[in-house]
């Protein structure tokens, strides 16, 4: 079963591909994309991102390789619906603000309550919809949680199995030292009896009995060996894909939240350089009165 993810670039925010500055952020960079319920593989990783000296368009949204599930497919069919809907609010809200707030920015004006009113509206669109994606999100975690407690029980008993192979490798390895010693023993002899030739064939064949059963043991022992290596490997691989898939959100909108907040330090900067200096004409003095003495 699979879930959606509906991160995909949006081609306003390609035309200004450039990535905002704030290195605590570069964490959606660093890790491996995240796989859906199938564990697709997680070696697909996102594209490294550069700082910018000076931030012009909001990050790329995380690309996938995975391709998003049909409404049949999805547990939650409720909260990817409320999800996609606030993703298209907050998109049209973002192209018509920001539209707005690069032609304003473009005037060189002093327009900080216009920007500012434009930049606090997409920012809440914008929390709106990540909200609801970690909503999403975080209770196809609680399903995964519960395959990786039932892959964890049986981790349990198969680990029981793997160390009752191994003991009975090491039974069958004693065993098998000793009927050897036993027929090295009894062909010293140098006149050998009906009686001791009878006991050293019954040896070669209870050796050969073991030898069996040793290999028997041993490729039961490897079986079982695989099978938990990649149980194991499986249960880290759903655990950290569930951390990933929401640091992944998170981090995607903390760093539009971040351009959004340069932009409004720009319009800040244009309103400081109309502000009044020093080199401005000084105001006249207040006059004092002079008393009479």
């Amino acid at each position: 079963m699979t879930k959606q993810f509906p991160f995909e670039v949006r081609p306003s925010h390609a035309r200004r591909l450039a990535v905002c500055r704030l290195p605590a952020l570069l964490v959606a960079a660093s890790i491996g994309l995240v796989s859906g319920q199938t564990q697709q593989p997680a070696e697909a990783a996102a594209p490294p991102v550069t700082p910018a000296a000076a931030p012009t368009s909001p990050p790329a949204a995380p690309a996938t390789s995975q391709t998003a599930s049909s409404s049949e497919d999805d547990r939650f069919p409720g909260l990817r619906e409320n999800a996609d809907r606030l993703k298209a609010v907050y998109e049209k809200v973002d192209e018509a603000n920001m539209n707005e707030v690069e032609r304003l920015l473009k005037t060189r004006v002093c327009q900080i309550n216009r920007i500012g009113g434009d930049l606090d509206r997409t920012i809440g669109a914008l929390q709106d919809w990540i909200q609801a994606e970690l909503v999403y999100n975080q209770k196809w975690a609680e399903v995964e949680q519960l395959r990786v407690d039932g892959q964890r029980k049986s981790l349990a008993g198969m680990e029981l199995d793997q160390q009752r192979a191994k003991e009975l490798i090491e039974t069958e390895t004693r065993d098998r030292e000793e009927l050897l010693r036993r027929k090295a023993t009894l062909e010293q002899y140098g006149k050998r009896t009906q009686e001791i030739i009878k006991d050293i064939d019954a040896l070669v064949l209870d050796i050969k009995d073991s030898e069996d059963r040793l290999t028997k043991a041993q490729k039961q022992y490897d079986d079982i060996t695989a099978q938990v290596n990649n149980m194991n490997a499986s249960i880290t691989a759903r655990l950290i894909d569930m951390r990933q898939q929401i640091n992944r959100i998170q981090a995607y909108g903390l760093q539009l939240t971040a351009f959004y907040e340069d932009k409004r330090k720009d319009a800040q900067e244009v309103c400081n350089t109309k502000q009044p200096g020093a080199s401005r004409t000084p105001l006249p003095k207040k006059r004092t009165t002079q008393t009479q003495p």
